[in-house]
């Protein structure tokens, strides 16, 4: 590559390397514009960039800068790039793995710092026909430089991604946002898959587990030490501060297997402030993207309302939600279900489990009689009493539904209906 350069500035006469160095000097004075032109371009054009937040944006507007400054440099000293000059490259492409941004993304972001960087550099060019040759010399220099950074660049972003992979055993990030459904092409998770000898399985459900960035790697190893699939392999990836568990399932009667091992993870972070937020069975490749949605929100939901020590789905964790998220909401809800819980606790009577099981029996009366070995009679007797106490007829659909977002929200259950 520096043989190349040399020869090229041999070529070059006196008066088109001094038409360089002019068109170089005046586009010096507007890196910073130039710099921040780039990123909006980046934002603009690529999925990844514009996601990203502010950190991302500054750090990629300082590399374009650095970039741009020791292009400029080298232009007007007559030297091509040096391995020195490319230590930001290395470590900006590595920092990218860890910020979300696919290695197509990146070798996006370079090509586009190119085609900007040509385009302020025309706009700098005068008349005369010296720096009008010096053009076509400036051409070759930039394709050159911006060739050999994107190799650079896409080298460390491969050994930083391979690294995290080996270490955590964890999907590359460029894989695990196909398999997610973030690319347009839905076959492309399946010939990326395929490139990285990963085999993926009919239907998932997909585990969110959400924390301090610092515990990513523990939440990593947690995850990996309960979740044991009976049939397929595992498949996990990190998001920034959330790990992304691809769990296989060969069909809705291993779900409930699946939820309880993702409830056994729950319980082992909940210490450290980790939420997981599980998805409900959607099957087919075209049901991850759903999936994920639900579990990413769940965890997101849960967090919100303080909810650890178990798995959840969107379900549970929305209604409770809802539930809080207005003053009157809970103000309301709790004086709906607190009668009927003092009532129990002074006279030892079961009004709250009666509600619930009746729920939960399908609203039929022999049935949770049976459950709370009684007289259909007596459940009959319970649920006017409900209504005398609260005010919430169980038999009128408006007053059960909220006397059971009561329950939902302070979480009653048989053992501790007499208690809560």
């Amino acid at each position: 590559m520096q043989e190349t350069e040399k020869s090229i500035r041999l070529e070059c006469s006196p008066s088109t390397n001094e038409a360089i160095r002019a068109i170089a000097n005046r586009l010096i004075s507007r890196e910073e514009k130039v710099a921040r032109w780039v990123v909006t371009r980046c934002l603009e054009e690529i999925i990844d960039y514009k996601a990203s937040g502010e950190l991302l944006w500054a750090d990629a507007a300082a590399l374009a800068r650095d970039n741009l400054e020791v292009f400029l440099a080298n232009l007007v000293q007559g030297e091509p790039r040096s391995s020195g000059q490319l230590d930001k490259t290395r470590q900006a492409a590595a920092r990218r793995v860890h910020q979300g941004v696919s290695l197509e993304s990146l070798l996006h972001a370079y090509r586009l710092w190119e085609r900007c960087i040509w385009e302020a550099l025309r706009s700098v060019v005068g008349d005369t026909p010296a720096e009008a040759g010096a053009v076509l010399e400036i051409a070759g220099r930039l394709m050159a430089d911006v060739d050999l950074v994107s190799t650079v660049a896409a080298q460390a972003y491969v050994r930083e991604a391979q690294g995290l992979s080996d270490e955590g055993h964890l999907l590359p990030r460029d894989l695990l946002e196909a398999i997610l459904g973030t690319d347009p092409d839905p076959d492309r998770a399946r010939r990326r898959a395929r490139i990285a000898g990963v085999r993926l399985a009919d239907n998932y459900i997909l585990l969110s587990v959400r924390g301090p960035r610092p515990l990513v790697r523990w939440m990593v190893e947690t995850a990996r030490s309960r979740l044991r699939p009976s049939s397929g392999t595992l498949l996990m990836g990190a998001r920034d501060a959330e790990v992304v568990a691809l769990y296989p399932v060969s069909g809705p009667a291993e779900i409930q297997g699946a939820k309880e091992q993702a409830g056994a993870v729950a319980l082992a972070v909940a210490a450290s402030g980790v939420t997981v937020g599980v998805s409900g069975w959607h099957p087919g490749p075209g049901g991850i993207a759903l999936a994920y949605a639900e579990a990413r929100e769940a965890a997101h939901l849960a967090a919100v309302s303080g909810v650890s020590g178990r798995a959840v789905s969107l379900d549970e964790v929305l209604i409770d939600h809802i539930a809080r998220s207005t003053p009157d909401v809970g103000r309301i809800l709790d004086d709906t279900l607190h009668p009927l819980v003092e009532y129990d606790f002074r006279h030892r009577t079961a009004l709250v489990e009666t509600v619930r099981t009746y729920v939960e029996m399908g609203f039929n009366l022999r049935r949770s009689a049976e459950i709370l070995h009684v007289h259909p009679n007596t459940v009959m007797y319970r649920l006017r009493r409900v209504r005398e106490l609260c005010g919430r007829d169980p038999h009128d659909p408006d007053d059960l539904l909220m006397l059971f977002l009561a329950m939902k929200m302070a979480g009653v259950s048989p053992e501790g209906s007499g208690s809560a």
